[in-house]
């Protein structure tokens, strides 16, 4: 009978101890940030409107920029909820953030 008790205490932290790991992985996916995103930002020049378009395999990003002066190629990263990337165009462009919401 304590042998029964012991496998179903094992097996029961065995479950518990998969079940944290599988969350902590899920807590480490990078965030979805595939898709075309409009948005405006404001600089030195004034407000402009900017439109990149993402592609993401797992923690990598490509896509391309378009701004009312110039576009360009996007590569970077989605680290959990920040991305990080650089558009190299005729004046190159670095943009850093936090992913909130859909």
């Amino acid at each position: 009978m304590k042998t029964t008790v012991r496998t179903k205490l094992s097996a029961a932290v065995l479950l518990v101890s998969l079940m944290i790991a599988c969350a902590a992985v899920a807590a480490d996916a990078p965030a979805n940030v595939a898709g075309t995103w409009e948005f405006l930002v404001t600089g030195a020049a004034g407000k402009a409107s900017q439109t990149i378009s993402l592609k993401q395999d797992g923690a990598k990003i490509t896509g391309t920029f378009k701004g009312p002066r110039q576009s360009g190629n996007i590569d970077g990263t989605v680290e959990g909820n920040n991305i990080k990337f650089h558009v190299t165009a005729r004046i190159p462009l670095d943009y850093t953030g936090t992913v909130d919401g859909d």
